[in-house]
């Protein structure tokens, strides 16, 4: 009996015919499978977000103007939520240990830090050693209030507006100074962008902050310095400095006899500090988004605006993408003004 011959088979050619024609498709189901189940996962964590308590990181000391608003959100953000919104002071190297540890963090919505025109907009402008990107590292969530400075002079020096500021300069026979918290410091930048805008010839005298400052503007020992609205404003109301121009685009109601810089011909000199809410990059778009939404309902609320407001400071909302665009021309405005002026922090 003959024996049975299994015919022979090429078995590489069903080999590639599998790797040119069916792995490519296993490949992207795998693929879409995957896609899937992530989307999946982040919106079914979005959905439940939050689930614990958010910690705000602040990258200045308690008390102060950035503090005190931060709380005043986290205060009612908390309610909303129906977690706590621990406030995490941080200070130093002009922001950058607070925002440093932001960037660094995990971006699942449960540590955000505030941020502002000085450690946003002008520091990464001013200091060299800064670890982070302002442009990259962190997630625009939501702005949140705005607030103007104040140009003030001795109540003891001759003059009663800007123009005669600039003609009291120019005619001195001794040197004219100007304070401010420290080269590089927000209230130094806004103070060169007016003196530059109205010609007027004064040196920079950096102090350690900005109330050992106003206590030798009163004393006139300086004769003029920019400072917080909130901060000089008492020394206003008492007679001890007299406000020459208010930096905002409109009057503030709690000193409406006070000009603005636009009035006063310097409509380029126009500036307001800021505070906002970041995360770390690459958080969620949905909890962005949440986070952006219940902000903006807080900051509705006509009993936290009376807050800020008591603070020298107005409410302010806008969407993400709002916010994003205007981190980027403050950052241009400022960078620019930085850069003419050749200010440094040393």
């Amino acid at each position: 009996m003959d024996s049975f011959i299994v015919p022979s088979y090429d078995w590489s050619t069903t080999q590639n015919w599998m790797t040119m024609k069916l792995l490519p498709t296993l490949n992207r189901t795998f693929t879409l499978c995957f896609l899937t189940w992530v989307a999946t996962f982040a919106q079914g964590a979005s959905a439940g977000y939050p689930e614990k308590p958010i910690r705000i990181v602040v990258p200045a000391a308690a008390g102060g103007a950035a503090d005190t608003v931060a709380r005043i959100i986290g205060t009612a953000l908390s309610q909303r939520l129906g977690q706590p919104v621990v406030i995490d002071n941080k200070p130093g190297a002009s922001g950058a240990i607070g925002l440093d540890a932001v960037a660094k963090a995990a971006p699942d919505g449960y540590t955000l830090g505030a941020n502002n025109v000085t450690n946003f907009s002008m520091a990464p402008h001013v200091v060299k050693t800064i670890p982070y990107s302002t442009a990259t590292d962190f997630s625009p969530i939501a702005m949140n209030a705005t607030s103007a400075y104040l140009l003030g002079v001795p109540a003891s020096l001759p003059v009663k507006s800007v123009p005669e500021l600039a003609a009291y300069a120019k005619r001195s026979t001794g040197a004219v100074f100007f304070g401010s918290s420290g080269n590089g410091s927000s209230l130094h930048i806004v103070m060169e962008l007016i003196r530059s805008s109205a010609n007027i010839p004064a040196t920079h005298v950096p102090y350690k902050s900005s109330p050992a400052a106003e206590m030798d503007l009163i004393g006139g020992q300086i004769q003029m310095m920019v400072d917080n609205f909130s901060s000089m404003a008492p020394n206003v109301r008492s007679g001890k400095v007299r406000a020459l121009a208010v930096t905002s685009a409109k009057r503030s109601p709690l000193l409406p006899d006070v000009p603005t810089v636009g009035e006063m011909g310097m409509k380029a000199a126009e500036a307001e500090s800021w505070t906002g809410i970041v995360g770390p990059a690459k958080m969620p778009a949905e909890i962005v988004q949440k986070l952006n939404t219940e902000i903006n309902h807080v900051l509705a609320d006509p009993k936290v605006k009376k807050q800020l407001l008591d603070v020298g400071t107005d409410a302010k909302t806008m969407s993400v993408a709002e916010f994003a665009g205007f981190i980027k021309a403050q950052d241009a405005k400022w960078s620019a003004v930085i850069k003419q002026s050749n200010i440094t922090a040393d």
